[in-house]
């Protein structure tokens, strides 16, 4: 089972993002019932059953959602990634939290952020100077649950099946 851990977003303006940077890259855009941020990947596992078990106390964690705002690229010449932000103090905490429960080194720096797209060939990178209305405004939140998902890969993109919430 190919597995992460991950909470749900939304995003508002996904449309007219989506629509704003299409004459800026081709890509290949993340369907709005996938866009979440992921908080650990774990890989390909036998079982859930350990990462449960291990994960329990994160249930006790008070969160409140997270609010997007901004956009960023992976790859600052060459870009791969477009995603959007958050910067919440709570969340590099959180993250170092999971990890620790996992027994795993935390990512330093870990960058929460919720992947649009993938991008496969950049045109221009004037995208880094738009100034677009929507830009101001928050863009949409990451819901508070954390969930242990399954990814599934198919012909149409990955399916996502939760598994567990905590």
């Amino acid at each position: 089972m190919r597995l992460f851990l991950g909470s749900y977003a939304t995003v508002d303006f996904y449309e007219e993002i989506r629509r704003d940077m299409e004459p800026f890259f081709d890509a290949r855009w993340v369907d709005p019932k996938n866009l979440h941020l992921t908080w650990f990947f774990l890989g390909d596992l036998p079982s859930p059953t350990p990462v449960i078990d291990r994960l329990q106390p994160l249930r006790m964690v008070p969160r409140l959602p997270l609010s997007i705002q901004g956009f960023d690229t992976f790859g600052e010449a060459h870009p791969k990634l477009f995603y959007l932000k958050t910067a919440s103090r709570a969340v590099e905490p959180l993250h170092e939290r999971i990890a620790t429960l996992l027994g795993e080194e935390p990512e330093h720096p870990f960058r929460a952020h919720v992947t649009l797209a993938r991008i496969k060939r950049v045109h221009s990178l004037g995208f880094r100077h738009l100034h677009k209305a929507w830009m101001s405004e928050p863009l949409g939140t990451v819901e508070a649950p954390i969930y242990l998902i399954e990814s599934r890969p198919t012909p149409n993109g990955p399916l996502y099946l939760p598994i567990e919430e905590f």
